[in-house]
């Protein structure tokens, strides 16, 4: 180095330093040692930014199935509850095959029980398919339900390769692009097959476990119905014996209380009355002399006036009743309506003295049309009125006796029997237990 370069402080150059420097080869081994690492640390960088990027494609395709799941399963969810709501109303088999088509995807379907104990099999319900549910399964429907019979996994065909041992469809409304079939099973046993076809794009295991999921609900909700119809004839079957023990006490009765049951009817259904009143006044009416039972034959078929303490007792079946009907539980909501049926609107009735609104609207129908009944029925203390006079003594203590709403309607009423040529038989004027049993009449049979 020469001195004027020292003398500037200028830096020692490489090719100013001899070659077998031992510092300078310690630099350059330094120096390619880093370069080395540096490039590792780039490749590894790298490596680690394409593993990330992975992993959120992983994280994002992970979070995408969770809310798929999550939405398949709160569809689900509330699927299986409008299954067990239609215990209450409206048409179950149908309700489940639109659950099953719109959790599935799928745009046509079909409900098929499945003809257990030597039951017919039958489409109960169908949606895009020509001739159901009114005509019977097909060949191939049949092969379906005796395939699923014997295994409990659903059939899924995405191509036409696909179970080809089943016999070819013959309706062409059955030639479908693909098809998910599934058992619905009840305590092991085939209750019913739904099959649902024409997805666009495939059926898969997830659409496979839901119609599985939807069937298992669906039989537990068929059960409950039929156990429901059972629980609801065995009460039928008590009102009818107490009826009949009632008006087996006095043969001036004889169909006097079914008489004032349908008229009853009649005027609810004018008030638009909800089910559950409509059949408290429907069975009130029915069952409104039902405490008769302990009044003695002598007094209640005595031809004469009745004495004072006769009256009482007459009296004393109103609470009598009340007590009876107690008994029964699905009939405790027609036991207050029993109870008042003798008030008077104007509130100097018996047994409570209860006026106006007070008195259960089931009680102001039944003192109506009861009265009217008595009126123009023969009794063993009186002759038959005729039905001009039952109409102008109801129009007349309307307001003192009887509520002035329900006579009008009352009166309505008769005029509308008169040019119906009432006969009693009229399918509407059937009497349903079922709202007084917590659920609404079912419009579905189940066999």
């Amino acid at each position: 180095m020469s001195e004027d370069q020292s003398a500037k402080g200028m830096p020692i150059m490489p090719n100013d330093l001899p070659s077998n420097d031992p510092v300078l080869s310690v630099l350059h081994e330094a120096e390619s040692r880093y370069r080395a690492a540096v490039d590792d640390l780039q490749e590894e960088t790298q490596a680690r930014e394409v593993e990330l990027a992975a992993l959120r494609v992983q994280i994002r395709q992970a979070r995408d199935r969770e809310r798929q799941e999550r939405e398949r399963a709160d569809g689900l969810a509330a699927a299986l509850r409008d299954v067990h709501q239609v215990i209450s109303h409206g048409d179950l088999y149908a309700l489940i095959l639109q659950v099953c088509l719109r959790l599935t995807g799928a745009t046509r379907g079909l409900y098929i029980t499945a003809g257990t104990h030597g039951c017919t099999r039958r489409v109960r319900a169908a949606v895009g398919i020509e001739g159901y549910p009114q005509s019977p399964p097909s060949s191939w429907l049949d092969a379906i339900c005796q395939r699923l019979a014997g295994q409990d996994n659903p059939l899924i065909r995405n191509r036409s390769g696909d179970h080809d041992d089943l016999p070819l469809s013959t309706p062409t409304s059955e030639s479908f692009q693909n098809f998910l079939a599934a058992p619905v099973l009840l305590l092991r046993d085939l209750h019913g097959v739904i099959v649902v076809a024409d997805k666009p794009g495939e059926f898969d295991g997830d659409d496979a476990q839901t119609l599985l999921h939807v069937g298992s609900q669906a039989a537990v909700a068929a059960e409950n119905i039929q156990l429901r119809q059972k629980l609801q004839n065995a009460y039928l079957a008590t009102v009818s014996v107490l009826a009949d023990a009632m008006e087996a006490k006095d043969p001036y009765t004889q169909g006097h209380c079914e008489m004032v049951s349908r008229y009853a009817g009649r005027i609810g259904r004018r008030l638009a009355l909800d089910a559950r009143q409509m059949t408290i006044v429907r069975y009130a009416a029915l069952l409104h002399d039902i405490g008769k039972i302990g009044v003695s034959d002598g007094i209640l078929n005595k031809p004469g006036p009745l004495l004072p303490a006769e009256r009482d007792l007459v009296r004393s079946h109103v609470r009598l009743g009340h007590d009876l009907i107690l008994h029964v539980p699905a009939l405790a909501p027609v036991a207050d309506a029993v109870l008042h049926h003798h008030e008077w609107y104007d509130g100097t009735g018996y047994p409570d003295g209860l006026r106006g609104a007070e008195i259960p609207v089931a009680a102001r129908i039944v003192c109506v049309v009861d009265s009217y009944g008595a009126m123009i029925s023969r009794r063993s203390y009186k002759e038959a009125y005729g039905g001009p006079y039952a109409r102008a003594e109801l129009s007349r203590c309307a307001g003192t006796q009887f509520d002035p709403e329900i006579v009008d309607n009352f009166l309505a009423a008769l005029d509308e029997i008169d040019t119906e040529d009432f006969d009693g038989d009229r399918e509407d004027d059937e009497i349903e237990l079922a709202p007084l049993l917590g659920f609404e009449k079912e419009h579905t049979e189940i066999t």
